[in-house]
């Protein structure tokens, strides 16, 4: 076996993982962005429903009802888009047919989490807490490690199999 497929099979195993990575880690991203919704929510809700008459609440609960739905329709869209990146990233490491859009979307989401990063700033201040802001920026910190991966094996792997033919 001659260097290049040594290669090639080492950046297709990182990218098959990798992908599997970004599906798994979904979930984090799931969970985090819904306990941040309902920490938020909660304060929220109380101070909202207090500003109505009676004859009015019912309106007011059906918007919020509303609002509802369109978030938890945003966080499934989340989820959507990190299992399209890693099941199209694992499909394009075993040379099935895969959708090439992932690649784009993998440098996006890289991008906006490492942006993300700097909401910890503020975080790292709130000593009671501590616990919880280090263990969600190692998660995220692990996260964008997995993205970069996917990224840099997709553009090594069409680099390689660009050489072979």
């Amino acid at each position: 076996m001659n260097r290049d497929a040594c290669a090639l099979r080492k950046y297709e195993d990182n990218l098959n993982v990798c992908g599997i990575g970004v599906v798994i880690l979904s979930a984090w991203s799931v969970f985090k962005i819904t306990m941040q919704f309902l920490t938020k929510t909660k304060n929220v809700a109380g101070d909202y429903f207090a500003q109505f008459e009676e004859a009015e609440k019912g309106y007011a609960l059906g918007f919020l009802i509303v609002f509802i739905a369109l978030v938890l329709l945003g966080i499934a869209l989340i989820f959507l888009l990190h299992a399209y990146i890693g099941i199209n990233a694992s499909r394009a490491a075993k040379r099935l047919p895969y959708k090439k859009g992932y690649y784009v979307w993998a440098i996006i989401l890289l991008v906006l989490s490492v942006l993300s990063l700097f909401d910890y700033v503020d975080k790292i201040r709130n000593l009671k807490e501590i616990e919880t802001t280090v263990a969600s920026f190692i998660i995220d910190l692990t996260f964008i490690y997995i993205l970069g991966t996917v990224v840099i094996s997709t553009r090594r792997i069409k680099a390689l199999r660009n050489a072979q033919t």
